[in-house]
């Protein structure tokens, strides 16, 4: 294989572990928006209430719990790939 052949398919190799990695930070944004739609949600929801109902407020907890691993996540890959490449 020559050293262009080398140089190509190291390029073509980056090129597609970063994709990739778009990809996976793509769906977990994605989620993680969804997340948040469901918060605010819920959030009104619990507003209009004048009981302030705790089965709405243990939703929104569960919820924000959920988002922050999803971004932590995010965040941890981010960090792998950036290590990977500096």
């Amino acid at each position: 294989m020559s050293a262009r052949s080398t140089q190509e398919y190291s390029w073509d190799e980056l090129k597609n572990e970063f994709l990739g990695e778009l990809q996976k930070m793509q769906r977990c944004l994605h989620h993680f928006i969804d997340d948040l739609t469901a918060i605010s949600g819920y959030a009104q929801l619990a507003q209009s209430k004048t009981d302030g109902s705790a089965t709405e407020l243990d939703k929104i907890i569960h919820t924000v719990e959920k988002s922050m691993v999803m971004l932590r996540a995010c965040i941890a890959n981010l960090t792998d790939f950036e290590r990977k490449y500096s």
